[in-house]
């Protein structure tokens, strides 16, 4: 077990620096390191208990790109999530299982033996996509869009799958009005799971008392949220997301009520259980451990099916990924059309539509005694591993080429009326500052030079007229600072390599010059991306003190 242990982090290590190294996508590496080394050492134990693993990490890889997600940004988009999650799911299944059906049926298959096979593959990962897009700048509706279809499209698939197909398959024949029934009532109980448990857990946390037991407690939450649902036969994604959210949505309400008089009990059970800085840190430290869990499922794949089903079984894993591939390019197409927005979004979202291991849980739970289980394997393990590999690749060049069309739509997002890229690149004619799309690029390259050459930097965002902004020459600002905005009303500074007792001597000086107006500082810390460190400057610029520091 040691050495099994060993060999899973040493694997880890070498392709998380190969990733920073080469730039090609960790599971990608992972994925391959975990074949070769497969002959090399005995990894069967992992492979034998390939099923269990992966429900132990399902919760453990959702729980960080849950704790993301902007739940505004939900309820503005929740339309186009729905459509994205669940219609076009649908829309997906009926239409590879009736083409297949009707026209290419290789072995005869019924059509619930073929919803079997195509619905584990409507269900994509949020991981992949996650690590893909934090390489770019993409509008944010893009990333939401794809990572929120990647969390919810899992709950349809698994729905459909188990309570649906396999009722089918196993001689049940429900009627139409009874899978309504069952469906509604598996959504409506997993929900209702979901915020008992994530009450439960929000006051778990709340009542410990360090970090350490709050860190778990919302891991235990989120396992509790899996467990009981899918022991009760109901949607254990769909219990976890809720319970997450929920709490997600109480820590930000913390204190919200506090001045109205509901009486003592509930002004306490309303009190701040955590800062900030703490809550940013575990959502830093969940995406270290969800990384770990995507790792440990696809090294324990390796183990599950060997390549030469994947030659025995080609012919059907390419027929597969190239429909399914198809079939999602055309279901996105709808809303982008729709929506009136540019191609560049339906080929992105197409190539997010990477498989994960959710497709391989749903086939490897079938009974051994389903007779094309082995085919159902090599197929979907098959079109998962090519798809990460096709997509990603074509992704990543894709963006690459793309990257100047999508900054545009960037720039739409944030309302800037500009016609071409040397446009997007100019300053703001009455401040000089640098627009938001544009500063964003400054704040991305300066973590990556801080995560390179572990050096530091910190942001200072503020309020002003532009007239006082014009006296910002006598600040002398050095060729490696800049100045711009982080959305319509907040200008900010950028200062390179500059601790927090430096930045605050700054902020100062700027505190003066702007007529002592609030001023937040935002300080890199170790493991930050872009999102911490604004999700840092509007926590600091909310606060009533002069200048507010977060770290």
């Amino acid at each position: 077990m040691l050495e099994i242990f060993s060999i899973v982090l040493t694997l880890i290590l070498i392709a998380k620096y190969l990733e920073d190294t080469i730039k090609v996508p960790f599971i990608l590496i992972i994925i391959i390191l975990a074949y070769t080394t497969n002959n090399f050492f005995d990894l069967s134990l992992l492979g034998d208990n390939f099923e269990a693993i992966m429900y132990m990490m399902l919760p453990v890889i959702l729980i960080p790109d849950i704790l993301g997600l902007s739940r505004s940004e939900l309820q503005d988009n929740f339309t186009d999530i729905i459509y994205l999650a669940v219609v076009a799911v649908l829309i997906s299944i009926a239409l590879a299982v009736g083409f297949t059906y009707f026209v290419e049926n290789w072995y005869k298959l019924s059509l619930f033996e073929l919803l079997i096979l195509f619905t584990p593959l409507m269900a994509t990962d949020v991981v992949s996509v996650s690590a893909i897009f934090s390489k770019f700048r993409l509008p944010q509706k893009l990333k939401l869009y794809a990572e929120g279809e990647s969390l919810f499209n899992d709950i349809t698939a698994m729905i459909i799958f188990f309570f649906i197909a396999i009722p089918f398959m196993t001689g049940e024949s429900p009627s139409a009005l009874t899978l309504l029934y069952m469906t509604l009532y598996t959504i409506l109980i997993s929900i209702i799971v979901g915020v008992v448990v994530g009450l439960l857990g929000y006051y778990s946390f709340k009542f410990s008392r360090d970090n350490f037991s709050q860190f778990i407690s919302i891991y235990v939450m989120a396992s509790l949220a899996f467990l009981i649902a899918d022991y009760v036969d109901l949607s254990g994604i769909l219990a976890v997301v809720i319970s997450i959210l929920l709490f997600k949505y109480l820590f930000d309400k913390e204190g919200h009520y506090n001045h109205k008089n509901y009486g003592a009990i509930f002004k306490y059970l309303n009190s701040p259980s955590s800062n900030d800085l703490s809550f940013r840190a575990y959502r830093k430290e969940s995406y270290f451990l969800a990384l770990f869990a995507n790792a440990l499922i696809f090294i324990s794949i390796a183990d599950v099916i060997k390549i030469d089903l994947f030659f025995q079984y080609q012919n059907e894993i390419l027929y597969t990924f190239a429909l399914t591939t198809v079939i999602r390019y055309t279901v996105v197409l709808i809303l982008v059309k729709y929506r009136g927005l540019s191609m560049q979004w339906n080929n992105v979202l197409t190539l997010s539509g990477m498989k994960g291991g959710l497709a391989i849980i749903m086939i490897v739970s079938l009974s051994d005694s389903f007779m094309h289980k082995e085919m159902f394997m090599a197929i979907i393990l098959g079109v998962v591993i090519l798809s990460i590999f096709v997509y990603t690749i074509v992704l990543m060049i894709y963006l690459h080429f793309a990257s100047d069309a999508l900054l545009m739509d960037t720039a739409i997002e944030h309302h800037l009326d500009i016609k071409d890229i040397r446009g997007l690149l100019a300053k703001e004619q009455d401040t000089g500052a640098y627009n938001e799309v544009v500063f964003e690029s400054f704040v991305e390259k300066e973590i990556s030079r801080a995560e390179r050459h572990n050096s530091i930097f910190s942001i200072i965002a503020f309020h002003s007229d532009k007239k006082t902004l014009k006296r910002l020459e006598s600040l002398h600002l050095r060729a490696s600072d800049y100045f711009g905005k982080i959305d319509k009303e907040t200008y900010a500074i950028l200062l390179a390599h500059t601790n927090i007792e430096d930045s605050v001597i700054f902020a100062d000086k700027l505190s003066r010059l702007i007529n002592h107006k609030h001023i937040a500082i935002s300080q890199y810390m170790p493991g930050d991306s872009i999102e911490l460190m604004y999700d840092k400057l509007y926590v600091a610029i909310k606060d009533k003190k002069r200048i507010d520091i977060e770290v």
